[in-house]
């Protein structure tokens, strides 16, 4: 039978040759393969050097000379490819493009603005269709049970009919009291009349009362409206202001008394003017006399009140909210003496106004 190898080391049988000459054949192959690796391997290129290079100084090395092997095929040069040439701009491409664009950003703004309210309409239409539900189902719970309605019906009929009771014996009780006697009344003149002589006029304001000779401002605005129309060249209205008589002036406005104008055509000295209103116009603040000041007989008040006649004339008192109470004791006194009163309140800061188409004073 053969002989196993061992590890174990050379075994004594060995001989001394064979030892020696094992690990020179291992470097004999070692040898032949590092040459056939040379023969193959292609030469390295040298590097291409721009500008001129500094001097090196040569090292002398020692190398053995490879083995000869063939000389490699020199390498095409790559020809660089050549830039090809910048694209032009197409000016009416990208107008088309950007229309195309602004186009479609509007329809989808549309196209949103169309969503928005349909979702609107539908959260309307949900909303109503839960109403008409809900009441629907009112209407089905009343229809089907009308108990409770008719029950707070005749709760609320028996509340009625104890308040119609209650009612009717306070309206017994309310007859069976007696009637309080007639009283009479303080004034023995008429509640109110209106007047039918001459009508005198007194402001009354700031607890003094004031007496407006507005006889004499008429007869003044009737000479000065003379003057003016003689003077010509007055069309229409005529207006103007005259006085001051007193503590008062009168401010007047005329009008044509012929509308239509025939009379003025045919003949101009036939058109006639008439009063269309006045405003009694202050001139200052400090006017009047106290309810002192009217007793002495020297005063505006006192002998403007002896010039009337109580059976004929009448007197107007324009009012202003602070002067109710001046009014009051001369309203008393006037009574006292016969005279009519007829009173005017005005409120504060609205003048004393007249026309022809105003009312009439009532006395009382």
């Amino acid at each position: 039978m053969p002989e196993q190898p061992s590890n174990q080391g050379p075994s004594p049988h060995d001989s001394y040759g064979r030892i020696v000459a094992r690990p020179a054949l291992v470097l004999l192959a070692l040898a032949a393969v590092w040459a056939w690796q040379l023969r193959n391997r292609p030469a390295p290129e040298r590097p291409v050097v721009v500008g001129p290079a500094a001097p090196q100084p040569a090292k002398v090395v020692e190398a053995e000379a490879p083995a000869a092997s063939p000389k490699p095929s020199p390498r095409p040069k790559r020809t660089p490819a050549p830039i090809p040439p910048a694209p032009t701009l197409d000016l009416a491409a990208v107008a088309k493009a950007e229309e195309s664009l602004d186009h479609a950003a509007r329809e989808r703004a549309r196209a949103e603005s169309r969503l928005a309210e349909a979702e609107h309409a539908l959260h309307k239409a949900t909303i109503q269709a839960a109403k008409d539900l809900a009441e629907s189902q009112t209407l089905a719970n009343r229809v089907r049970d009308p108990s409770a309605r008719i029950a707070a019906v005749s709760t609320k009929g028996g509340f009625l009919k104890g308040e119609r009771d209650k009612l009717k014996q306070e309206l017994a009780a309310l007859e069976r009291v007696a009637q309080p006697k007639s009283k009479a009344l303080m004034a023995k003149n008429a509640v109110a009349k209106p007047t039918d002589g001459t009508e005198y006029h007194f402001e009354v304001r700031r607890d003094r009362v004031s007496f407006i000779d507005l006889d004499r401002l008429v007869e003044m605005v009737k000479t000065d409206a003379r003057i003016r129309l003689r003077a010509g060249g007055q069309r229409g209205r005529l207006g103007a202001t005259v006085g001051p008589v007193g503590a008062f002036s009168l401010r007047y406005v005329l009008g044509r008394s012929v509308p239509d104008g025939i009379a003025e055509v045919m003949d101009p000295r036939d058109t006639s003017y008439t009063l269309l209103g006045w405003e009694i116009v202050p001139e200052g603040n400090n006017r009047g006399e106290t309810l002192e000041g009217t007793r002495t007989a020297s005063s505006t008040y006192a002998r403007a009140i002896n010039r009337l006649s109580p059976g004929r004339d009448t007197i107007t008192m324009w009012i202003y909210p602070d002067g109710f109470k001046l009014y009051r004791q001369l309203r008393d006194d006037l009574h006292a003496r016969g005279f009519l009163v007829a009173a005017r309140p005005l409120p504060e800061g609205t003048a004393i106004r007249g026309s022809p188409v105003g009312s009439v004073s009532a006395g009382q």
